[in-house]
């Protein structure tokens, strides 16, 4: 879950896309899911809880300046398959690449809550400043210094 939180802050689309599960993948967009990347400024992450297979997160970004809060509870699934060692072969990474590999990847989720928490003004606090899990350390910047770049 945070490594795909962080694919949406740093704008990785194509991380994302990798790993949703197979069966999900097969409905998913890399435009769209880039666009969205693109279109929103990811500030927080906070794991509400979890267990084996699901995660409840909560999720504070900022879109066309607005901040939001965007509550999921998540099911990952263990894939195995030559998806991942294909993918390293082509980065040409110099590690062992097994004959199965496995990893957790995304299925699904639903959607708790989704809210637009304010407007944020230019001149305002910018809102990162009041998540102590924070993408970007601002220090008290104005909105229009630090994520409405």
């Amino acid at each position: 879950m945070r490594s795909r939180f962080s694919a949406y802050a740093v704008k990785n689309g194509q991380y994302i896309y990798d790993t949703y599960a197979r069966e999900t993948r097969v409905t998913q967009s890399l435009t769209e899911i880039q666009s969205w990347a693109n279109e929103c400024v990811w500030l927080a992450l906070i794991i509400n809880e979890s267990d084996d297979e699901t995660v409840d997160f909560s999720a504070y970004y900022i879109a066309n300046n607005k901040l939001c809060h965007l509550r999921e509870v998540s099911r990952f699934v263990v894939e195995t398959g030559t998806d991942i060692d294909e993918h390293r072969k082509q980065l040409e990474t110099p590690t062992a690449l097994s004959e199965e590999s496995v990893r957790w990847v995304y299925l699904d989720g639903d959607i708790t809550n989704h809210q637009e928490i304010t407007n944020v003004k230019r001149n305002d606090l910018c809102p990162c400043n009041k998540y102590p899990t924070t993408w970007v350390v601002s220090k008290n910047k104005k909105y229009k210094q630090c994520c409405g770049k």
